[in-house]
């Protein structure tokens, strides 16, 4: 068997550094979603929303309350994004492939908790500017 020896990576690290890469995708996409999450904090906390409005605050509360669910979840995920690097080196410790196939379904439920969160977070932010859009205060003289 003669093996092209010039290659820099074998097979198997070509999909140790696809899924490197993918994981670094994933915490960048984390680290944004946590400047997304401290802003909706300043925001849903800022005086510029219209006063006469019934119930505005305790709406206002109950966003505010499910932010800060969400930022755990963002930091537990962000955790397990991190912590998850290691396993994919762990990859090349593999001697069969029942090893390597457990790492990779342990990677894609990964990806799956970072979409369904990615999607979960889309959602709550519309909830948000869809109730809170209308009840912008056009100056600074509004009531």
């Amino acid at each position: 068997m003669n093996r092209n020896t010039s290659k820099p990576f074998s097979a198997n690290e070509k999909e140790i550094e696809r899924l490197l890469k993918e994981n670094r995708r994933w915490k960048e996409r984390l680290t944004f979603f946590k400047g997304e999450i401290t802003f909706l904090n300043l925001y849903l906390s800022a005086e510029i929303f219209q006063k006469d409005v019934p119930n505005l605050y305790e709406r206002l509360q109950l966003f505010y309350d499910d932010l800060q669910n969400i930022k755990l979840e963002c930091l537990d995920l962000t955790t397990q994004v991190h912590n998850h690097r290691y396993d994919i080196e762990g990859i090349l410790e593999c001697e069969d492939i029942s090893c390597e196939v457990f790492y990779h379904q342990e990677h894609l439920k990964l990806k799956q908790k970072v979409l369904d969160f990615a999607k979960k977070f889309r959602k709550f932010k519309s909830e948000i500017y869809s109730y809170t859009g209308p009840l912008l205060r056009r100056t600074s003289n509004e009531h």
